[in-house]
């Protein structure tokens, strides 16, 4: 894993590294504005996908904001470059 990943995993809670690290099947991540939801669960979609499990265009995320969905794709093409534009990201 690249040290982006790294430097950002390292900076999560117990619970969080628990959501990022759980690979099978989905996770529902229900917390309050600014807990951290967005960056998890893209560290959650670049481990998936630097574990090669699935290719970027078969993971569905959902959020409830535009921006959220703005700021998630932000996040992964920081962490996996270009194949973020592959992961289809919208909102509820």
């Amino acid at each position: 894993m690249d040290e982006i990943f790294k430097n950002r995993y390292n900076k999560l809670n117990s619970e969080q590294k628990i959501a990022v690290d759980t690979i099978d099947g989905p996770v529902m991540v229900i917390a309050g504005p600014g807990s951290g939801k967005t960056e998890l669960l893209s560290l959650r979609i670049a481990n998936i996908l630097h574990r090669d499990m699935v290719t970027p265009n078969q993971i569905l995320c959902l959020t409830f904001t535009d921006s959220g969905a703005s700021n998630m794709r932000d996040r992964l093409k920081q962490t996996i470059g270009n194949d973020a534009n592959r992961v289809s990201i919208y909102t509820f």
